[in-house]
């Protein structure tokens, strides 16, 4: 069984803040209160495909992701290929952003999950995991949101 999230939001900054906040793709755990670290991973990129991180969600729980498409200033595609003391057979998930004038920025995401669980399980977990997912992306995009706000705060300059 997968379950699927979408969710879109408009932010009021400039469509290259708000990219440089999630083109820092290992550094996620600085500013979304659904990870409680993250570090990268592997020898290859820092960004882009190919770019690996580790996301400790909780302590003990932990995925480890790869961007597998990548388009600057557009869109990112993040696939999990392995994680630690959580069932996740497979998960996708896309962000794409666009301007929707010189300072708002539309954010978009889709996520789908699948879970090693029996059937019945699952079928007993499908409404709170649909609830979840959604609530986890709407905070994410408020986190995402008030990163940027809190680096705005340090610049001199309203120029992206």
């Amino acid at each position: 069984m997968t379950f699927t999230v979408e969710a879109s939001r408009s932010v009021p900054f400039p469509l290259a803040h708000v990219w440089a906040v999630l083109d820092g793709f290992s550094d996620v755990g600085e500013w979304s209160s659904s990870v409680h670290r993250s570090w990268p991973e592997g020898d290859g990129p820092a960004t882009g495909i190919g770019a690996e991180r580790g996301c400790e969600l909780v302590p003990g729980r932990v995925v480890h992701e790869r961007i597998v498409d990548y388009e600057p200033e557009a869109s990112m595609r993040i696939e999990v290929h392995r994680s630690v003391g959580l069932p996740i057979a497979s998960m996708i998930s896309v962000y794409e952003v666009e301007a929707e004038g010189p300072t708002s920025t539309r954010v978009s995401g889709h996520a789908s999950l699948e879970l090693k669980l029996p059937p019945v399980l699952l079928k007993a977990l499908q409404t709170r995991l649909d609830a979840k997912l959604s609530e986890r992306i709407e905070q994410a995009f408020a986190d995402l949101e008030e990163e940027v706000k809190r680096r705005g705060k340090g610049s001199t300059s309203s120029a992206p």
